[in-house]
């Protein structure tokens, strides 16, 4: 089987657009040769950052999403803004959400589709350490909780589900894995 595209795309048409979002609807011709329709979300990227103290406390934001309909607890997310690099975006959402701003930045694996089943949204992951507070200054659309706790911890609320948001997921099983090469994490 190859690993060419097999859909052949007949027409598009804007359906939505937003700042955040567009959506469109192309027409196709599908793999198996039927014709129809295919919804795409289109975004811009997204940034997580996984924020590390000396003595391995990670920070979390928390805010309600309105999407799920529930209380979210996660690492320091956003988009980045048309041009932005993504460790740009990541260091702005940082100091933006939390107030911190970190001396050592490393990225954590490459780049990871967050549902390509409708969607080309894409993230970029970070490490932040070096970390120094200062004052946070979020978008007036959130109204974010911040809390930092030890690293194991978050790993417990990943094993556990309490961490639901799959850019978080990845971000600290990947900074496990990193940090953690051999699987030993001391608590």
């Amino acid at each position: 089987m190859s690993d060419t595209n097999p859909w052949k795309n007949t027409g598009t048409k804007l359906i939505y657009e937003n700042p955040w979002i567009r959506v469109r609807e192309d027409q196709v011709i599908s793999p198996t040769g039927s014709v129809g329709i295919y919804g795409v979300v289109e975004t811009r990227l997204a940034t997580g950052v996984v924020a590390l103290t000396d003595d391995m406390q990670i920070y979390l934001v928390g805010q309600y999403r309105y999407p799920v309909e529930e209380y979210s607890w996660e690492i320091p997310e956003g988009g980045a803004n048309h041009g932005e690099s993504g460790l740009s975006a990541a260091q702005r959402e940082l100091k933006e959400e939390t107030g911190l701003t970190a001396k050592q930045w490393e990225r954590l694996g490459g780049e990871v589709h967050l549902s390509n089943c409708f969607s080309d949204e894409r993230g970029e992951l970070f490490l932040a350490r070096g970390l120094t507070a200062g004052d946070a200054s979020p978008d007036d659309t959130e109204l974010l909780r911040i809390r930092s706790m030890p690293f194991s911890e978050a790993l417990e609320m990943v094993d556990r589900g309490a961490i639901k948001d799959s850019l978080s997921i990845i971000g600290i099983l990947r900074a496990a894995r990193l940090l953690y090469p051999n699987g030993v994490l001391l608590s």
